[in-house]
């Protein structure tokens, strides 16, 4: 069984980059908002908001800024939308791409699942130890949400948590080159590894590159459309 760990709204990144003399493109599949376009972002709610946060592709007047804020942070204050900035219901993105990025046809809604082996490592990560008690991974883990029937699974994504309840991918740190060249791992089409597997694999190495103090974790993504 899987839990559900979040629904985000993306727009895919394709940007080409070099780094230490690797060409790639962007992890265009990503939750993380370093690596792809997020709605909403930090600019969703007031007290973190400012006007050039707002993505250049969205038209959005003064009034319905406010209007999305309170929005926004209702869920927020229901338990229902978490920090970095997820929605624990699909039911909920959907509500929001429906009423406030209707004109952005590109947004992708994604989820992400974790498996049921991996709840006990997760979750005594994940509860806030030094950070501020908002809704955050650690809460909609505990809820136990099953992963639903519907959706396209695109891969997995290997993510390091932390104990504030955060989190990052390893697509951050730009290690697909010494993935394939050290274990044979090729990522998908999507970013993302073909497999739990491969996530496991590649976590010792994620692990030393990143030098963060994180569990880094398989999660399942899913594409729903």
């Amino acid at each position: 069984m899987y839990y559900t760990a979040g629904y985000y709204l993306v727009i895919p990144k394709h940007e080409r980059s070099t780094v230490n003399g690797h060409t790639f493109i962007s992890r265009v599949w990503s939750v993380s908002t370093y690596i792809s376009y997020v709605y909403p972002g930090i600019w969703g709610f007031s007290w973190e908001y400012s006007k050039r946060q707002v993505p250049k592709n969205l038209s959005i007047s003064e009034s319905e800024l406010d209007e999305l804020h309170t929005w926004v942070e209702e869920l927020f204050e229901q338990n229902k939308y978490g920090a970095p900035g997820f929605f624990f219901d699909r039911k909920d993105a959907l509500a929001f791409q429906q009423r406030f990025i209707s004109e952005l046809p590109q947004v992708q809604l994604l989820g992400i699942f974790l498996n049921e082996s991996h709840y006990p490592a997760a979750i005594s990560q994940v509860i806030t130890h030094t950070g501020p008690a908002w809704p955050n991974l650690a809460m909609l883990l505990q809820q136990r949400v099953p992963e639903p029937e519907a959706g396209q699974t695109i891969g997995f994504d290997l993510l390091g948590l932390f104990d504030f309840g955060g989190y990052e991918p390893s697509s951050y740190h730009i290690l697909e080159e010494e993935y394939h060249d050290l274990f044979g791992i090729k990522l998908n089409e999507y970013g993302l590894f073909n497999n739990e597997k491969d996530c496991q694999l590649a976590t010792p190495h994620t692990d030393e590159a990143a030098d963060e103090p994180a569990v880094w974790l398989p999660f399942k993504v899913k594409l729903f459309v």
